[in-house]
């Protein structure tokens, strides 16, 4: 008898999950984007917004909620039930936060689910300025010690790309930390105040096509397709200036693995459609960048080397 109670209630406990998987989502999914409306971030997550409810027949809905790079949205999840319906829409800034002393939230704090997608960023100057990539930029403010400014953040990415550029040509730079984002820097440079600045290249892309801006290299270790004659940072021998913006869902810590798996297979069908890859090239210069599982957290392993290595520079 005690072998067919024990047998009888395994049998309903995999009905039960399995009638649990079948029927997610059953109502409308939160994406908390942590940067505001308009943004690469904010245009991605509703994009796959727009893709979920196809397949799925639910509405994914986009809430910004902005502060501190991120942290203060990341805190909100984090401390959010873990029934699937709430998800964090974040990328690297989380380990900027962490390194640079802002936040002590970590990726691993939550239950990573996937990454999707993936954008470039990149070194860009004004047009006028005789510089044809980031080394004759570098060699430049070498033998100019202090002529040029370097307008980078004042945290998060855009402050830790700039320690390989320290690393290549110590103290030649005057460098300006800008409070505000891409749209800040770009107006500074465009202003003549700053000579060099780190950017999304989403948000640069405007002004490159109208001759404005010029970007001298792709923070990656391969060029990126909608700017193929713009050289990458490893192959000007810059190694360390690796920074590509990848936006990753992350579920509140102790979200059932269930709910996860069915939440990524939903993922798959979507950055599997060719619509969904086309519209993601045109709106926001992004390609698909899926992982799950271990790759994923080797992924993130990876990249939490290369922003605490860049924070050790500039401490």
């Amino acid at each position: 008898m005690r072998r067919f109670l024990v047998v009888l209630f395994f049998v309903v406990s995999c009905v039960l999950l399995f009638a649990q998987a079948e029927r997610y989502p059953a109502r409308p999914v939160t994406v908390v984007v942590p940067y505001s409306a308009g943004g690469a971030s904010d245009i991605m997550a509703r994009l796959v917004a727009e893709f979920w409810k196809k397949y799925t027949g639910q509405d994914m809905v986009v809430t910004n909620v902005v502060g501190a790079e991120g942290a203060v949205a990341a805190r909100q999840v984090k401390g959010t039930r873990p029934d699937g319906y709430t998800v964090l829409w974040y990328h690297q800034a989380m380990l900027g936060n962490y390194f640079l002393g802002v936040a002590d939230i970590m990726w691993y704090d939550f239950t990573p689910a996937c990454v999707v997608t993936k954008t470039s960023r990149i070194t860009a100057t004004r047009s006028d300025m005789p510089w044809k990539d980031l080394r004759d930029a570098i060699e430049d403010a070498k033998a100019n010690p202090r002529k040029y400014v370097y307008g980078t953040g004042a945290g998060g990415i855009a402050y830790l790309e700039y320690a390989p550029v320290e690393v290549a040509s110590r103290g030649c730079w005057r460098v300006v930390p800008n409070e505000g984002g891409d749209s800040q820097r770009i107006v500074a440079l465009l202003g003549n105040h700053v000579d060099i600045v780190p950017l999304a290249l989403v948000s640069a892309v405007s002004y490159i096509k109208s001759g404005q801006i010029k970007p001298l290299v792709v923070h990656d270790v391969v060029r990126d397709p909608f700017i193929p004659d713009v050289p990458s940072a490893a192959e000007l021998g810059y190694p360390d200036l690796v920074f590509p913006m990848t936006n990753t869902f992350f579920f509140p810590p102790k979200t059932p693995e269930w709910i996860v798996e069915e939440f990524n297979k939903i993922m798959e069908k979507i950055v599997n459609d060719e619509e969904f890859k086309t519209k993601l090239a045109e709106m926001a210069y992004a390609t698909v960048f899926f992982k799950t599982g271990k790759d994923l957290e080797e992924f993130w392993k990876g990249q939490e080397e290369i922003y605490k290595k860049a924070a050790e520079v500039l401490k």
